[in-house]
């Protein structure tokens, strides 16, 4: 653990990697188990993997080892439990896993709080201004590119507003093929895109697996699969 620590203070993380890689070793040949050590150390060292996990963009392996680490982490031991939270929220957020507010208030994780509320709500304007204010803190800590990915995540879920109230304004709950306009549109005023970029960003959303259909570029319509369009974040191509 102390060496962990001492890689990420030195900002020498990619020596992490040997040391982690012997643990791996030592748990398929040797039966080694981290978290048969003295919780205090176990949580340490989980908080440092999982970590070290973010780092090298393994988001569900990060995941894994931060929730072990927060998991286990005494519950009086607030300032530990915010550190890996700090982590630990962006990992959730990349599979879909919103916190609550009450989880972020109850530990002063304010800089997620309207980041959560503009991937909700699938507004990518205040997902923008609020990364804007935010960059200094996750350059600091190292995430800010999974929580800039979470873009695509916004974009999915404005997506799925504009799906929904077309077809609430067709008054067709079944209606699949719709018009690209509606969406070039609200892209155009949430993020100032123009046609082209639209529409690539729609086959982006669509190859990823975040959104299920394809572009009808001579009839200009975005059509949707029936069943399930808008697949969980667990689902998509890319999850890390």
């Amino acid at each position: 653990c102390e060496l962990l620590r001492a890689y990420f203070s030195l900002d020498q993380i990619s020596q992490c990697s040997f040391l982690l890689n012997a643990v791996c070793q030592s748990l398929n040949k040797d039966g080694f188990n981290p978290t048969n050590l003295p919780k205090a150390i176990a949580v340490t060292f989980f908080f440092y993997w999982g970590k070290h996990c973010v780092f090298n963009h393994d988001l569900r392996e990060a995941d894994e080892k931060l929730s072990w680490a927060f998991n286990n982490c005494p519950a009086k031991s607030r300032s530990n439990r915010r550190m890996i939270l700090r982590y630990l929220v962006p990992c959730k957020l990349r599979i879909g896993v919103l916190p609550t507010q009450e989880l972020l208030q109850q530990y002063d994780l304010g800089m997620f709080v309207d980041i959560v509320r503009a991937i909700r709500e699938g507004n990518l304007k205040l997902f923008i201004e609020k990364m804007e204010e935010q960059a200094p803190d996750f350059i600091k800590m190292g995430t800010y590119l999974p929580m800039m990915k979470l873009k695509f995540m916004v974009l999915r879920n404005l997506c799925r507003g504009v799906h929904r109230e077309i077809r609430r304004r067709l008054d067709d709950r079944t209606a699949h093929k719709l018009d690209l306009a509606p969406f070039e549109h609200i892209f155009e005023w949430q993020d100032g895109c123009d046609a082209d970029e639209t529409a690539n960003l729609l086959s982006t959303l669509i190859y990823q697996g975040a959104m299920k259909g394809y572009l009808s570029h001579e009839h200009r319509k975005l059509v949707f699969a029936k069943d399930t369009p808008f697949p969980p974040p667990s689902k998509w191509r890319t999850s890390s």
